[in-house]
């Protein structure tokens, strides 16, 4: 079995000193304030870095918030080692999440994937009560009165990204696609909006299945490879457009399905009560499992105690409350899970 790249984070600590305190005394250049929209409001994220690249693609990454807005939580990606700060190395080989300061730092911070991980992280630890972030593709399927909003969830490779390019080649099933793999739901009244990224931060793989063709068929300036990786082909920035073309919108949805697409032997049964529903997802899955080390299927979740995870486990009860919820086992063939979906979903 394969790891993941979430196993391989920095733990996240939270620190016994003022982290604010211990950042304030560090002189960082840039500064870039993110707004991600969440139903019936936003969430501005602060970017401090001394890293110009990091800083670059945070800028293109999200929609820009006003420079007077007050942000919600503060990032600090620092690019060298705290003893290049003069600051003591035990501050190397974590991320460092003050949640009475909402400020989050970072020492050795070169990769642009972490900085996605701690964004969305922050974001689901600094939201209200009522929201809860999801790890997956949410679409609006159907048109006028038929239309109703679904999300696609499930582990990092599971087949998510599989199974929407098949959908988008069925265009007797009409759908848009709202949110490319995370975004917030309101518990309450089961709003989703887009989340506002002007560009997507996505595998190379994943935009070649969804788009075959995709680099000779690119507008220049619609797409940037990711600098960051030691393989500079692996990852980019890519307009959402480029990637979904007609199918890619911005407006919102009401979500009534959850489609959670695992990968488990042939003749795998489904959770059948609702509490088991909510421990396979806390848990994610067992631990032999492909997804073992995605707890509720989003590795960028701040856990850092029982008080963590049990709000998360409330959020996912509420919503599997007000969803009806299909397991999709991607077992087969391509082919296969989409039919699978469609007759669980869609029919």
């Amino acid at each position: 079995m394969s790891l993941s790249y979430y196993d391989a984070l920095l733990p996240v600590r939270e620190p016994v000193d003022g982290l604010q305190d211990v950042m304030a005394g560090l002189r960082l250049r840039h500064r870039v304030l993110a707004s991600i929209c969440v139903p019936a409001g936003r969430i501005v994220v602060a970017f401090v870095s001394d890293s110009a690249r990091l800083s670059r693609m945070f800028a293109a990454n999200w929609a820009r918030a006003g420079t007077d807005q007050e942000p919600d939580a503060t990032l600090y990606a620092l690019a060298r080692p705290a003893r290049r700060y003069g600051l003591d190395g035990a501050w190397d080989g974590a991320r460092w999440w003050s949640r009475d300061q909402k400020v989050m730092a970072v020492f050795g911070f070169t990769s642009y994937r972490l900085a996605k991980v701690c964004v969305r992280g922050i974001c689901s630890a600094v939201s209200n009560d009522d929201i809860v972030f999801l790890h997956g593709c949410a679409l609006s399927l159907g048109t006028g009165n038929d239309r109703r909003g679904v999300v696609i969830t499930g582990s990092s490779g599971a087949g998510k990204t599989t199974l929407v390019a098949g959908l988008l080649r069925h265009p007797e099933y009409p759908l848009t696609v709202l949110n490319d793999d995370w975004g917030a739901i309101s518990l309450s009244s089961g709003n989703l909006a887009s989340t506002g990224e002007r560009m997507l931060h996505m595998k190379s793989s994943s935009v070649l299945t969804l788009r075959p063709g995709f680099f000779t068929s690119a507008h220049p300036g619609s797409y940037s490879p990711d600098l960051s990786e030691p393989d500079r082909t692996a990852r980019m920035l890519v307009s959402p457009e480029t990637v979904y073309g007609r199918a890619w919108s911005t407006s919102a949805t009401i979500v009534e399905h959850v489609a959670v697409v695992v990968r488990e032997p042939a003749g795998w049964l489904p959770p059948g009560r609702r509490d088991e529903a909510v421990r396979e997802l806390e848990s994610g899955g067992d631990v032999d499992s492909l997804h073992h080390h995605e707890a509720f299927f989003n590795g960028s979740l701040i856990l850092m105690g029982e008080e963590d995870k049990l709000r998360e486990e409330r959020h996912f009860r509420r919503l599997l409350d007000r969803t009806t919820v299909s397991w999709i086992n991607n077992c087969g063939t391509p082919e296969t899970l989409v039919d699978t979906f469609i007759s669980a979903v869609i029919k």
